[in-house]
């Protein structure tokens, strides 16, 4: 929900609060109305009951108002830039020298032979251990990284404060000089005057109560919404550079079983890029999801209702 159909919300919140407040209002003086009627046999038609009011009080209205501070949101667009990791396994085939270990036949000593005046040495040959270097040759699946470049964009609410003040006009009752016929029942229509009073009061109460609390839903579904996106975008981040992570890992372990030692250095470079750079990213997005949260708390607790 973008930060103007948001503003247009509250708007028309406030609206239909105030109207349901004005219709409660005329609701409490009906009652009070019926009420007079059940006092005074003498009294006007029942449905007409401005009439009744009228001819017990002098009705005087009352301006009064309720001032809040409701926030006005304006947009400011946020890009967050980023490259995913994408892999790719391509079957190789590395040629690699490992150490490894032959027998080789060396004349370890001489004996002498005698054959009458002369004499021969003789080699005593044994199998001996030697090292050597042993080229070896392995088929396997190696990580081909490419990146995508990425941007998530987001409306970055911008909370501006505004006081909005609705002006109401409240009946107050005065009693007239009552008539000898209904004078003896002048305690129990100051009750219903007393009545209309308290009732329109706890009204006026619930109303203000009420556009705290609706408008800061409207706040919380506005906020819900950004952070949802942004939540979205994060788990597709994460689903990319675990994928490749997870590949490079599977790679490496197979290359140290084999001794490509050349390979597995070369990959655990490129691993610890991958790691580096995820981290960076989530703490950027995290980021963002905290200025929102600061924003909102910021809306929430600037909604004072007073009046």
């Amino acid at each position: 929900m973008t930060g103007e159909n948001s503003n247009a919300v509250i708007q028309q919140k406030v609206e239909e609060l105030r109207t349901k407040f004005e219709a409660r209002v005329q609701a409490i003086r009906k009652k009070g109305a019926e009420q007079l009627g059940d006092i005074s046999d003498d009294a006007p038609d029942p449905s007409d009951f401005e009439a009744m009011l009228n001819l017990t009080f002098d009705v005087k209205w009352k301006l009064t108002s309720i001032k809040f501070d409701v926030p006005q949101f304006s947009m400011e667009r946020e890009t967050i830039k980023f490259d995913v990791p994408e892999v790719k396994m391509k079957t190789r085939e590395l040629k690699f020298d490992v150490p490894a270990t032959r027998m080789k036949r060396t004349c370890i000593a001489k004996k002498p032979e005698f054959h009458g005046p002369r004499i021969k040495w003789t080699c005593i040959y044994a199998d001996v251990p030697e090292p050597y270097m042993k080229r070896v040759s392995i088929k396997t699946d190696i990580p081909e990284f490419s990146s995508k470049r990425m941007e998530i964009k987001f409306d970055k609410p911008v909370v501006k404060m505004d006081r909005v003040e609705i002006k109401l006009h409240l009946p107050q009752f005065y009693l007239k000089k009552l008539d000898a016929q209904i004078e003896g029942h002048k305690e129990k229509i100051e009750d219903v005057a007393a009545d209309m009073t308290s009732e329109i009061s706890s009204a006026q109460t619930e109303l203000k109560s009420s556009l705290q609390s609706e408008i800061g839903q409207e706040i919380e579904l506005m906020f819900d919404a950004l952070r949802e996106s942004i939540l979205k975008e994060r788990a597709n981040v994460e689903t990319s550079y675990n994928d490749a992570i997870g590949k490079t890992k599977s790679a490496i372990r197979i290359l140290k079983e084999n001794n490509a030692v050349d390979e597995v250095s070369r990959l655990e470079g490129e691993l610890a890029k991958l790691v580096t750079d995820y981290r960076q990213l989530l703490i950027d997005l995290d980021a963002a999801l905290e200025e929102m949260n600061a924003q909102q708390h910021e809306a929430l607790s600037s909604l004072k209702i007073s009046g």
